[in-house]
């Protein structure tokens, strides 16, 4: 089988790293590098979804990378990565601009272990700070669930009697440290660019980040009520605010389901549109969308 993986390009190219993960947990290996246009980067043997894609393309979430680069265009700001994971996202800014500051929010003790790594790794000296936190809406120690594979779907565990549809049923559960955005000593220098990704969390990040948020230029935020109704969010909280703070709006595909077009127009209309998906995706862990929003309403 090894063999034949390393003497075959399109064997290995689908199922190479597939093998390598597997040899890797067999042979207690537990971290792997893989290079890009990111640098290197390291990640758990087991992650078969971040690093996989990095290893076998180079990139990872390439639109959100070239987005935050024309955004800050060679002036300097401020980048909250609220849901960092390995610093897929932080880290390209940071090489690409070293005026902006970066706060990346990441609360599993692997992910942020790697995280680290990274950052020393591939951005050393740049302006980035790092926090092992959960971001919701009161400080205390929330359990945690532990994805096996996708080490960009763990999430905050809450028992609910919704039917679980991701295997979630059975994860490992840890405890991590919650903290309110708000309450957190970060400066604020403009332009501002937050991402939210938080795997059904995001109205606890915004419920305890209001005031924060709302000093974004723009807003990138995951919009899946599957994962909010997991968690016992209420999806209200981030329309509500989207709509007080924003002007424009658009609904994207996110990076996984890169190439399908999505929709723009006044965050009024966008946030109708979200509505009538609260019901209808709330059973649909594979119904999805990024939220971006743009046009900052002045403050009352």
């Amino acid at each position: 089988m090894a063999k034949s993986l390393l003497n075959d390009r399109a064997l290995a190219s689908e199922y190479g790293y597939l093998y390598l993960s597997c040899l890797a947990k067999k042979l207690n290996v537990v971290q792997l590098s893989a290079s890009g246009q990111y640098g290197t980067m390291a990640s758990s043997s087991n992650d078969l979804s971040i690093l996989r894609k990095y290893a076998e393309t180079g990139l990872w979430a390439p639109e959100l990378s070239e987005r935050l680069i024309a955004f800050f265009a060679g002036a300097g700001g401020t980048y909250l990565d609220i849901g960092a994971n390995i610093g897929m996202t932080t880290i390209p800014i940071a090489r690409q601009n070293q005026q902006v500051r970066c706060y990346a929010f990441e609360p599993e003790p692997v992910n942020y272990g790697n995280l680290m790594r990274n950052i020393a790794e591939n951005c050393p000296g740049s302006r980035v700070q790092t926090f092992q936190l959960a971001l919701h809406e009161r400080e205390e120690v929330l359990p945690f669930d532990i994805a096996d594979g996708n080490l960009g779907d763990h999430r905050l565990h809450f028992e609910t009697r919704l039917a679980a549809k991701q295997n979630e049923i059975g994860r490992k559960i840890i405890n991590v440290r919650c903290a309110r955005l708000d309450d957190l000593p970060i400066e604020l220098q403009g332009p501002v660019f937050a991402k939210i990704d938080t795997q059904g969390a995001e109205p606890y990040v915004v419920a305890g980040g209001r005031r924060t948020l709302a000093q974004a230029d723009a807003l990138l935020i995951e919009w899946s009520p599957y994962h909010m109704a997991r968690l016992g969010g209420d999806p209200q909280v981030v329309l509500r605010f989207l709509e007080e703070h924003f002007d424009h709006g658009a609904i994207e595909p996110t990076d996984a389901k890169a190439g399908q077009r999505g929709e723009s127009g006044p965050m009024k209309e966008i946030v109708r549109r979200l509505q009538a998906t609260i019901a209808a995706w709330r059973d649909d862990p594979f119904n999805y969308v990024d939220v971006v929003a743009t046009g900052k309403l002045a403050s009352p």
